[in-house]
């Protein structure tokens, strides 16, 4: 592991600490809407993301493999371990995170002690969204497989 990417680990643990933490907070007082509105800010922080990452590595075109390159070029400095493996099937690509590589979810779920699909599926997985809209806004997620073994995302264009 790299120094510049322990920080980028690090950043992106505190960032998703922060707003999980808030939104927990929020959520004792204003339910489960909190947790809503916690979906929609991520996916805006996630378009900027992807605005940042296509500007970044120079990606000009919407295909699988344009998102491909974004997804890496977004998730392999923020994970400890291996990069997440990609496989690209047509118009599918499938985003593998086994055991031996931490992300910055699974990290917030231990600091948090909650469980780990709260974290990913408020805070993660719209910021992924956000990141693919960025470069397709056609592109459909859905997450096949999510604990601390592995982790299966697929995405799709049309």
């Amino acid at each position: 592991m790299s120094e510049k990417e322990s920080v980028a680990f690090k950043g992106a643990v505190q960032l998703q600490s922060a707003l999980m933490g808030l939104t927990l907070a929020f959520k004792q007082t204003y339910g489960d809407q909190a947790l809503k509105i916690t979906e929609a800010f991520g996916e805006q922080m996630g378009i900027r993301v992807g605005n940042l990452i296509k500007e970044k590595a120079a990606i000009k075109g919407s295909s699988i493999n344009d998102i491909e390159l974004a997804l890496h070029s977004w998730m392999d400095p923020v994970v400890l371990g291996p990069p997440p493996e990609t496989k690209i099937k047509g118009k599918k690509l499938t985003a593998i995170r086994e055991s031996s590589t931490r992300c910055p979810a699974l990290q917030v779920a231990k600091q948090l002690n909650v469980p780990l699909e709260m974290v990913c599926r408020t805070i993660a997985f719209p910021m992924f969204r956000g990141v693919l809209s960025a470069i397709n806004p056609d592109a459909k997620h859905s997450n096949l497989q999510i604990d601390e073994q592995r982790c299966i995302d697929m995405v799709e264009v049309p």
